[in-house]
């Protein structure tokens, strides 16, 4: 029995015409543009100042001149006239300097219609992994997911403060998903090192090192550690004093990053907060309790979905399992929701990772005929859809001492949906292998897919 099912079939063979592709592309031209720019006569049009990239720049800037990168009161205020820390690695400053020889709306225009370029190609690689459509129509299916992808609170957050969160994102998934995908490809042996660096620019990538070990890729789970040591090593030669302070002081004062109770934070620890507000050493504990049992939740997770038989199958050369492909998709953004859950900050925009989970779920939900598999993906994707199209928090008082219990509930929205992704995976893991072991309903009687 095949894997695929009767819609996979019919969308392999999807040859979309000349007029539907244009009706594509003004569709994507124009949902983009009016997320970058703002919707006219709205009180986005035009105000989008990308504040964390102003900061980029400026940390950027004031390495170049020789001044401290952490020191209290050392960054200059950005555009809007708000002051805030520069709270990345050392390393990322070097990596900030083009940033920093821009003018904010340049850098702003550039770094807007990267992320949405490199969205698109993210989905389109992940439409591969996944065994959707194939390489004909892919890019035009990737359009039209992007369209309405860039309407998610976590992605048109991105967009509006200048974030580098689907750059990131899109190392990893190049990392896992195209270097990692055949043995005697060139870029093979630099397995890992994309990860790797990702963490040194931003320290939550290094959980995807997970990917590797789950999967006993252990020379790529090394180059990922040894980038990451590499890249810090070299930020140390630049940035001496700077990287004693960071990797000595500043890393462990997360509260400078931003008040952890803030409805902004969406994960275990802000949870805790909100929820019991008047004593610190209880927030402590649970937090730590909470992220041990999410721990063996993720673990439960990834080891349902046979990781080590999934890679192998999605690292063959010959192979073209969608069900493999599938699995591995499933594994990594189980481990991504585990970094966001356990994580002491985890803003909204983080949560980009959503839009891979949700797709994943679709995928299974439409290919399943188990009724449970179906109804729990179906739910997963259909409340991912809602919670990340409407980022609730957003509608909540910023007194969160003052919430109802229901306001906890729809404030902590991204982290009860990570804590359902976790369960759901564990309790109901997809098929690794297409052949012999299958939940999926048939494909049309007498159909190949091309």
């Amino acid at each position: 029995m095949s894997y695929l099912t009767e819609a996979d079939t019919r969308l392999r063979r999807w040859a979309p015409s000349r007029r539907a592709r244009a009706a594509i592309a003004v569709v994507f031209a124009a949902s983009v543009t009016l997320q970058i720019v703002g919707i006219p006569f709205t009180s986005s049009f035009g105000t989008r100042t990308r504040i964390d990239l102003d900061v980029y720049r400026l940390g950027a800037q004031i390495w170049q001149h020789g001044q401290s990168l952490y020191a209290d009161g050392s960054m200059p205020f950005t555009s809007d006239g708000i002051w805030l820390p520069f709270t990345y690695p050392p390393f990322a400053a070097i990596g900030f300097v083009p940033l920093g020889a821009l003018g904010l709306d340049v850098a702003g225009l550039l770094i807007s219609v990267l992320t949405v370029v490199l969205t698109i190609v993210v989905l389109h690689i992940l439409l591969g992994v996944l065994g959707v459509g194939t390489g004909a129509n892919r890019w035009w299916t990737a359009l039209l997911i992007g369209a309405g992808a860039v309407w998610l609170n976590p992605l048109w957050m991105t967009l509006g403060f200048g974030q580098i969160n689907i750059i990131l994102m899109t190392m990893i998934v190049v990392d896992i998903f195209v270097i990692g995908r055949g043995r005697a490809t060139p870029a093979a042996p630099f397995g890992g090192v994309l990860t790797g660096i990702a963490a040194a620019v931003k320290l939550t990538p290094f959980v995807f090192v997970a990917v590797f070990l789950a999967a006993r890729q252990w020379r790529r789970a090394v180059a990922a550690v040894g980038a990451f040591l590499g890249a810090g090593a070299l930020a140390w030669v630049w940035l001496p004093a700077d990287s004693l302070d960071y990797w000595t002081h500043t890393l462990f004062h997360t509260t400078r990053i931003g008040d952890p109770a803030g409805r902004i934070n969406q994960n275990l620890n802000a949870m805790w907060i909100r929820l019991v507000p008047h004593s610190e050493s209880a927030q402590q504990l649970l937090w730590v309790l909470s992220s041990l049992v999410v721990t063996l939740l993720a673990f439960a997770a990834v080891h349902a979905c046979r990781p080590v038989s999934a890679f192998a199958s999605l690292r063959s050369p010959s192979s073209d399992d969608p069900a493999a492909g599938v699995a591995t998709v499933l594994i990594t953004c189980v481990v991504a929701v585990w970094g966001l859950l356990v994580s002491p900050t985890s803003w909204a925009h983080h949560w980009v990772w959503s839009i891979p989970m949700i797709l994943a779920a679709a995928v299974i939900a439409a290919r399943s005929v188990d009724r449970r598999v179906r109804t729990a993906y179906t739910a997963l994707a259909v409340a991912g859809l809602v919670i990340f199209a409407l980022g609730p928090f957003q509608f909540l008082s910023p007194a969160v001492r003052q919430w109802s219990a229901v306001d906890h509930l729809i404030g902590n929205s991204y982290t009860l949906w990570g804590l359902a992704v976790l369960l759901v995976v564990w309790l109901l893991p997809p098929p690794v292998t297409g052949t012999g072991t299958t939940g999926a309903r048939p494909a049309m009687a007498g159909a190949q897919a091309p």
